[in-house]
């Protein structure tokens, strides 16, 4: 994103080519919405990035038990699609591949940055195991929900234990899905069916954390048995799954994202359940608002580590967070609560959004990242390197 800056960059990764997960073994799938689509349009990688997405042109909601649904599609956004399926390994092999073709940018891998200091100018980062150590004026700290750099710098997390697992796999069908994907809410948590080429669709299943291993390592026919009978027929038949695999589910927020030389983004700074699949492209807002911050303060000469830009950033970010923090954790606490009268709630009000084409339409802009300020990169648009940066606000 900071290439057309002339900006020198160092990006410390932990792992290596060697231990990035093969195609056949990695079976995690990330789910872009229109905003994220833009983003990769905004750093010149959406059109490698293209052929090997599967959009998603309408989405089937329902709440298992009761009748109530609601039925989402792209023609209420206004756009070609809702968004897009991408295999994981894909897309960091693409971003891989770019990075490659960016002179300023220095890839130093493998590094575990295991020591932090701070100075009025500048902040010094040193990787012990490789004898490495660099300085700069700003460092990011983009390592994960488990960031150990966040602790390092001081930037204190709230964290929530869901009690939940999410187990993924890929499930051939019956039926061919016309990029319809799902989402079915059940007392165990969402299941959530993403269309991918083929008659095929990217299974994300949230269970209670004690069972998502049992049903993980359950014979496949057993699997495909209890699979069609917790989802139904809207799909077909489940024919087959390949390899399962499980993880934990958490929440984690740090609200002042940023210290002096530091800021945090993506999952670093935020954590969320992976209902409405959210996670990823909030992360790419951060991206695109922090980069087009630092857009202008390279060019109005500021320095871009000082408590006043670091400050503005976080400020800028605050709301969209908090907000979309509290939607997908209100979700799971409304479709997995067994209270008496609340399923008919839920019922009342997925048939009510159904008939509703406003709301749905502005729900589908804040989900799909149509809704509020629009940095350059959300408008598929490259950083310029110069000029200050007014963006377009969007309701």
């Amino acid at each position: 994103a900071l290439h057309p800056l002339g900006l020198r960059v160092a990006l410390l990764e932990a792992a290596t080519g060697d231990n990035t997960p093969a195609p056949a073994t990695d079976q995690r799938t990330l789910a872009l919405n229109w905003g994220s689509r833009q983003i990769l349009e905004g750093i010149g990688a959406w059109c490698q990035v293209e052929p090997l997405a599967s959009p998603i042109h309408r989405l089937h909601v329902s709440d298992a038990g009761h009748s109530g649904i609601t039925r989402l599609d792209r023609t209420l956004i206004g756009q070609s699609a809702l968004g897009y399926v991408v295999p994981a390994h894909s897309l960091s092999a693409v971003l891989a591949a770019q990075l490659k073709t960016c002179g300023t940018i220095d890839h130093y891998t493998p590094a575990i940055c295991d020591q932090v200091s701070v100075t009025d100018t500048q902040a010094v980062v040193r990787c012990s195991a490789t004898d490495l150590s660099l300085t700069a004026r700003l460092v990011v700290l983009a390592d994960g929900g488990r960031s150990t750099l966040r602790q390092q710098f001081g930037l204190d997390a709230c964290e929530k234990a869901y009690d939940q697992a999410v187990l993924v796999t890929t499930v051939l069908t019956s039926k061919v899905h016309g990029q319809l994907a799902f989402e079915r809410f059940t007392l165990g948590g969402p299941l959530a069916l993403l269309p991918l080429a083929g008659p095929r669709f990217a299974l994300a299943w949230t269970l209670p954390a004690d069972q998502a291993p049992v049903l993980a390592s359950l014979p496949e026919s057993i699997f495909l048995a209890k699979l069609q009978h917790c989802f139904g027929d809207r799909a077909g038949t489940f024919l087959s799954a390949t390899a399962r695999h499980v993880f934990p589910l958490h929440l984690t927020d740090v609200p002042n994202a940023a210290t002096e030389r530091a800021v945090a983004i993506g999952n670093a700074a935020h954590v969320m359940h992976p209902v409405a699949g959210q996670g990823l492209n909030l992360g790419l807002r951060d991206v695109a608002e922090l980069a087009e911050r630092l857009q202008a303060a390279h060019h109005e000469e500021h320095d871009i580590g000082s408590t006043a830009f670091l400050t503005a950033y976080v400020a800028a970010r605050r709301g969209q967070t908090r907000r979309v923090l509290s939607f997908t954790d209100g979700l799971v606490r409304l479709f997995s609560n067994n209270v008496p009268g609340v399923g008919l709630v839920r019922n009342i009000g997925l048939n009510l959004l159904d008939i509703a084409p406003p709301i749905k339409r502005t729900l589908l802009r804040r989900t799909t990242g149509l809704a509020g300020r629009l940095p350059r990169l959300a408008r598929g648009l490259p950083l310029q390197t110069h000029a200050k940066t007014p963006a377009i606000p969007r309701g």
